[in-house]
C-alpha cells in the first residue's frame, strides 16, 4: 500500500486543532480522516471532478474545512442521529464564492 502524503502539512494540522480546541495526539488519525473526507465533499460542491489539492491553499477553503471537521468531530456518535444542523451559512457562501470563481453555475439556480 502506498501511503499518501497528508493533505494538511503538521502547522495546518495544529491550526485546525487549536480551532477545534483539541490538545491532544489521539484523535490525530481520526482528524486526518475527517480532513481528507470533508475536504473532497468541499472541492466536489465546488466543481464536481475537483480535487482538494487544487484548493487546500486557498485561505476560504481552509476556513470551511476547519468549520466543517469541528462539526463532524464534535457531532459524531449517538448525538449526531439526534441533532444535525443544516451545513454553516458561512460555508455555503464559501463554496458559491469558489464554485462561481470555477465558472461553475449555482446548482440551487
Amino acid at each position: 500500500m502506498v501511503e499518501e502524503k497528508p493533505l494538511l502539512p503538521p502547522e495546518k494540522l495544529e491550526t485546525l486543532k487549536n480551532y477545534c480546541k483539541i490538545d491532544q495526539d489521539f484523535d490525530d488519525e481520526l482528524l486526518k480522516s475527517l480532513v481528507n473526507a470533508s475536504a473532497l465533499e468541499l472541492a466536489r460542491a465546488i466543481k464536481s471532478e475537483s480535487r482538494p489539492t487544487e484548493f487546500i491553499n486557498e485561505p476560504r477553503f481552509f476556513i470551511a474545512l476547519m468549520k466543517q471537521v469541528k462539526e463532524d468531530y464534535y457531532l459524531r456518535g449517538i448525538t449526531a442521529d439526534s441533532y444535525r444542523p443544516i451545513l454553516a451559512n458561512s460555508v455555503i457562501c464559501i463554496i458559491n464564492q469558489l464554485r462561481a470563481e470555477q465558472g461553475v453555475e449555482d446548482a440551487d439556480n
